[in-house]
């Protein structure tokens, strides 16, 4: 084990890697048994399922657009009657599939407004002529809103916007058509990435005072601006932000309690900077050779892009496999009536057709639905822990390498690769180990989460609720506690090598029980830097992104990248910008936690006055227990 003698040589790394045996093998092999059934799982849902039935418009004799009916994947609403003037009756209730928009510019060249034949007669006497439409969302064929039929676009948007759940659907399609703009929009999260990361290696202590002030001001000008503006903040609403209710009744009460919450939060913020101020010193300092460490071994600048990279492109696989497998089941549309009162000119419906449309689940594409959740969370769960894995492993080359008189150290420049299949070759069985008892928490939660959505469609029974919102409190919080446990097992793993999971979570927690107050210094520390790092990435990736898509390119009905919903496609970059930072933040957080874990391991093993841990480490350990015995 390790902690018997100190590696202080030139030779560790191959020390390090000598030590590293097979772990939780039957894991390993159940993990591949599973992958192995998910892939025929994944390959029923391709073979069987067509994701262009969720979002793909649907003609009145249901089928879908470009899936039931190959080569028209457009869909079009007829007109009733010929045109008069500026008036024209569209008949919403019977829409076609089409191969090009008419008019638009994928129609076929010719006359201006092609004829479609497709259309449903509604009597014998009206001749059925097309209009010049455009294409919105590259599916449907709107009434084009720069000729006379801008009333027409208006009432059938109008009627599109009334179904809530396709609208949801189809302002997520504007993603897709924002590529570009979410392409540099990685880009940037990533240079944004690497710029805190130097910030931290230089000014951690800076970063997070400056966050300490921002948190001590922020809360206190609240606190005076709700104080001030006590019974007339509903005043100050926007006009289409309406206040909640039974708001207005004990207006004054609520916002001086809000306002006071604020202020002694304020006040809590600043003695907490005051009394550990000293604390915070140190953890920063660790914080900062964390930060070192990782630019002296230079692979590991790349692993945040990596992960970013692999955790996207198997989101996207996952979430397509899942799509497709829901497509499988069987899709109903609702067909109105022709009792309808007319919008449009005096003869447009208010019930648009070709939109909504729903699935019902049979009880075993429930089960395999709810199997595939499970497994996509474990694939997710499991590269979430190779990737804190190949951190620690790293750590634990820069930990056990001999150190310089100039406080650099004989690292190699392969600790990405050499983590990596250290990870998969002999312990990717306690990888999994871990990850499974994760991804089963993940499962729970969505269970709970359905049955909550459920007892909301049945009236919302508030007991139930409540319990409901209970469990999912006490899931979250058994979560978080294993991924933290998971998290120095992992680090025990990669620098002890023969340790299952079993045995390195119990080591973990005897380590975590050497540093207590340490451990707790430096996490909080960690959670401040990551906090502000994912939130400051994220919002300038959401408004770089809203920026770009109100230009005219991305704002014209008639453009390629034509985005319906700059907003969402924003809300969609902040959240890429603080998922690609994350992964920036999760480096510097397990490097120094990994730093911080091996010095315990020295101290638990009787090695602490011969460990070879960075001074930073020793001075903020032994600053911690000063104050605890002073």
């Amino acid at each position: 084990m390790y902690g018997a003698q100190p590696f202080n040589n030139p030779g560790e790394k191959n020390e390090l890697r000598s030590r590293q045996q097979c772990t939780d093998v039957p894991c390993c092999i159940v993990f591949a048994i599973v992958l192995g059934a998910f892939s025929i799982l994944y390959g029923y849902g391709l073979k069987n399922g067509n994701i262009g039935k969720l979002y793909h418009g649907i003609n009145y004799q249901g089928q879908v657009c470009g899936v039931d009916v190959p080569g028209r994947p457009y869909l079009y609403w007829c007109l009733n009657s010929a045109m008069t003037g500026a008036s024209i009756s569209v008949d919403l209730k019977d829409p076609v599939c089409v191969s090009a928009c008419p008019g638009s510019t994928n129609a076929i060249v010719g006359a201006p407004y092609q004829p479609v034949s497709e259309c449903k007669q509604v009597s014998s006497q009206n001749q059925i002529n097309s209009y010049k439409t455009m294409v919105v969302m590259n599916r449907y064929c709107f009434p084009d809103t720069s000729t006379m039929y801008k009333s027409a676009a208006d009432a059938l948007s109008s009627g599109l916007n009334g179904q809530k759940t396709q609208k949801v659907i189809d302002e997520l399609s504007s993603i897709p058509s924002a590529w570009p703009i979410l392409l540099l929009t990685f880009f940037a999260a990533v240079l944004m990435g690497y710029a805190y990361l130097a910030a931290l290696r230089h000014c951690a202590e800076v970063l997070i005072y400056a966050a300490i002030a921002l948190v001590i001001f922020g809360f206190a000008a609240l606190g005076i601006f709700l104080w001030t503006n006590a019974g007339t903040l509903s005043q100050h609403l926007p006009a289409n932000l309406p206040a909640p209710q039974g708001f207005g009744d004990d207006e004054t009460t609520v916002t001086k309690v809000l306002a006071g919450i604020s202020l002694v939060l304020s006040a809590v913020s600043l003695c907490v900077a005051c009394c550990c101020h000293g604390s915070i010193d140190a953890a920063t300092a660790v914080i900062e050779t964390a930060c070192e460490a990782i630019f002296e071994m230079s692979s590991l600048l790349l692993a945040p892009i990596i992960k970013a990279i692999a955790k996207g492109i198997a989101f996207l696989i996952l979430a397509y496999g899942f799509f497709a497998l829901v497509s499988t089941a069987q899709m109903t549309t609702p067909m109105a009536g022709n009792s309808e009162p007319s919008i449009v000119a005096g003869a447009v419906s208010s019930q648009v057709q070709g939109i909504y449309r729903s699935f019902d689940f049979t009880g075993n594409q429930k089960v395999m639905l709810l199997a595939y959740c499970f497994v996509a969370f474990w694939i997710e769960c499991f590269l979430n822990a190779l990737y804190q894995f190949i951190i620690a492993y790293a750590m634990a080359e820069y930990y056990t390498a001999h150190e310089e008189p100039d406080g650099t150290r004989d690292v190699g420049c392969c600790a990405l690769f050499d983590g990596f299949s250290v990870g998969m070759l002999k312990h990717c069985g306690s990888l999994a180990f871990g990850s499974f008892i994760v991804a089963i928490f993940w499962t729970l939660q969505l269970i709970v989460s359905i049955m909550e959505s459920q007892n909301k469609q049945q009236g919302g029974n508030r007991i139930v609720a409540c319990l409901f919102a209970c469990l999912q409190s006490i899931l979250q919080c058994f979560k978080s506690c294993v991924e933290f446990l998971n998290k120095n097992a992992y680090v025990d793993i990669a620098m002890n090598g023969r340790s299952d999971y079993c045995t390195a979570a119990k080591q973990a927690i005897a380590v975590i029980a050497q540093l207590p107050a340490a451990m707790a210094i430096l996490n909080g520390a960690t959670l401040v830097f990551t906090f502000f790092g994912c939130l400051l990435i994220g919002v300038a990736c959401a408004a770089f992104s809203f920026a770009v898509t109100t230009s005219s390119t991305f704002s014209d009905p008639g453009s390629l990248f034509f985005v319906d919903a700059p907003v969402v496609v924003a809300v969609f970059a902040g959240g890429l910008g603080t998922a690609v930072g994350y992964c920036f933040m999760l480096v510097f957080d397990m490097a120094s936690d990994a730093l911080l874990f091996y010095y315990g391991l020295d101290c638990l093993n009787g090695q602490k006055h011969n460990s070879n841990a960075p001074r930073q480490i020793k001075d903020m350990v032994t600053g911690m227990h000063e104050q605890l015995n002073g």
